[in-house]
């Protein structure tokens, strides 16, 4: 697992830089609708639908850097109340294997449903050369990322499960 904690620590690093910039140009294309359409009475038509496809993008990409840093939303109350480490563990670890059953659903179904639209040429109804079935694929790809990122915390929740290190 050594092997997939490197490739999730290098991936997650390049997906907070993707994020980032993801970011500044959504926040960059906000602005200048506003003031194209305050300022110079001139709409532009296409802004809030690529600020809109950005965060689609920045929204499941982020969700997976969440997972990696463990900082994504989860309901731990009760398992933490749990004092022995190997059931507590457990759970964790039942909960994870839950995450990654209905992730994986996500991914297999997700680059489907992208192939399918891409196949299909369905394009940008304000951007014609941007085609839908890219915007698609933040789907499966985000939670591809975060299937791997489970994955990597998995495998330290079955080492604590086998050799637990405190037992309280």
């Amino acid at each position: 697992m050594n092997i997939l904690n490197k490739f999730n620590k290098s991936v997650n690093s390049v997906l907070s830089r993707v994020i980032t910039i993801g970011f500044v140009v959504m926040t960059l294309l906000i602005f200048f609708q506003v003031i194209f359409r305050y300022a110079l009475n001139e709409s532009l038509s296409w802004s809030e639908e690529l600020a809109r496809y950005f965060f689609i993008w920045v929204t499941f990409l982020g969700a997976s850097v969440a997972f990696f840093e463990k900082t994504h939303i989860n309901v731990d109350l009760f398992v933490n109340y749990v004092k022995n480490i190997r059931v507590r563990e457990t759970l964790f670890l039942i909960g994870d294997l839950l995450s990654i059953c209905f992730l994986g659903m996500l991914v297999v179904k997700g680059f489907s449903v992208a192939s399918r639209v891409l196949d299909l040429g369905q394009v940008s109804a304000s951007m014609d050369f941007l085609p839908i079935g890219l915007i698609y694929l933040a789907v499966p790809l985000g939670c591809l990322f975060m299937c791997l990122n489970i994955l990597m915390h998995t495998s330290v929740h079955v080492k604590q499960i086998i050799h637990p290190e405190e037992e309280e």
